[in-house]
């Protein structure tokens, strides 16, 4: 379900080298502080982590940090800054998919006040304006909304595996890819986990499901993901089973340049 959806305020200030006058005349560079939150947004590259959405916990109550915001660490200084997104930036969220690709911040699902979304978004990191825009596609079609997913890079395309949310009744056509959860669903929408693998072409604009081979992992959500060369690994998560959700051992994706892509689970 999703999280109550509250704005929360933050001290704004600018990257690196900015600068706050203080008391009288003198000047003293302030670091912005970042809020403690969960389900947020992470991607790095060789120079900078970057943070976006997510909740805080305040007063016992889970409350969405702002959406018009990312935070940046400077992995050689080890400071924070933040700075604003301008332009068509997603709802508040928690539970997103986000990786990097060619400058830019690609945040995929998640959940906000509406519940689970199949929306794509991307935060331009280079230009200055850290500028926003949802990602529209010219073919294919996106998975079923949900959240808790990971996501990775293969030879320019974004990857994605696996999470959790709704469907229709006539879109649930095999329970070895979906398993519902028994907890929620009313009027022919059932909320349960996927094994579904999902990639994204940016320059064509395209969605593909991905067919695989091999003993696929079970439907999981929040787990972690990585890649080595070719290989996808994905690793933990929770499961249903039939006394509640448990935890899942590792698996691992291998891609070919052919399009073949086969699941082995590691031991």
């Amino acid at each position: 379900m999703a999280e109550s959806a509250v704005n929360y305020s933050s001290n704004v200030g600018e990257c690196s080298n900015s600068k706050l006058i203080m008391a009288e005349s003198a000047v003293k560079a302030v670091e912005p502080q970042i809020r403690e939150r969960s389900g947020h947004a992470a991607a790095a590259d060789r120079q900078h982590l970057y943070i976006w959405g997510g909740y805080a916990s305040v007063a016992d109550q889970e409350q969405f940090l702002p959406r018009d915001e990312i935070w940046i660490y400077d992995l050689e200084r080890g400071s924070w800054c933040v700075r604003q997104v301008c332009g068509s930036a997603p709802p508040p969220l928690s539970g997103s998919s986000s990786c990097l690709l060619d400058g830019e911040l690609f945040i995929f699902g998640g959940c906000s006040d509406d519940g689970q979304t199949n929306e794509l978004y991307s935060i331009s990191l280079g230009d200055g304006r850290f500028t926003c825009r949802r990602v529209t596609h010219r073919s294919g079609s996106p998975p079923s909304p949900r959240d808790k997913l990971c996501c990775w890079l293969h030879e320019g395309r974004i990857v994605f595996f696996g999470g959790y949310g709704p469907k229709l009744l006539r879109e649930v056509g095999d329970l070895q890819s979906f398993t519902v959860d028994e907890a929620s669903w009313a009027d022919g929408v059932f909320w349960g986990w996927n094994n579904e693998t999902h990639q994204f072409d940016p320059e064509r604009r395209s969605w593909t499901e991905v067919q695989t081979t091999g003993g696929a992992p079970a439907p999981r959500a929040a787990h972690a993901s990585a890649t080595i060369g070719c290989k996808g690994f994905i690793c933990g998560g929770r499961v249903k089973v039939a006394h509640g959700t448990h935890s899942q051992p590792s698996h691992t994706l291998r891609s070919s340049s052919s399009g073949a892509s086969a699941w082995t689970a590691d031991r």
